[in-house]
């Protein structure tokens, strides 16, 4: 079933450009996303971790769209993520710069939106 198939790919691709984005330039991320102390060293390090994550899932992604394979699990493995940092600004939410507070949930919120909607396109 190819249902879908321009949104889910699409959706791999926004997440392997985020993660890049994260991994090669993560005070910019950062900054965009938490605010000036997001350049220290050990933000950094979480950011580059985080890009990470998300090449990884972009990738696995893609690869099963290409081997027609299954897809579902990737994008479930992608809202996982998603739900966790949305977590993980809830946890740190009183001490976020108020504007950074409402990018990072538009963000991950945005991000978890567009895999519930790639994922009710798919076949069960």
């Amino acid at each position: 079933m190819r249902v879908g198939m321009n949104s889910l790919t699409l959706y791999a691709i926004a997440r392997i450009g985020f993660g890049v984005t994260s991994l090669v330039a993560p005070a910019v991320t950062g900054r965009t996303l938490a605010g000036p102390g997001a350049a220290l060293p050990d933000a950094k390090a979480f950011l580059r971790g985080m890009g990470g994550r998300e090449i990884g899932l972009g990738l696995g992604l893609l690869a099963a769209i290409r081997a027609d394979r299954p897809a579902r699990r990737w994008v479930i493995a992608g809202l996982f993520a998603d739900a966790g940092d949305l977590a993980g600004i809830a946890g740190a939410w009183s001490d976020m710069p108020r504007a950074k507070r409402w990018v990072g949930l538009g963000t991950a919120g945005g991000a978890a939106a567009a895999g519930v909607g790639v994922l009710a396109t798919l076949p069960r």
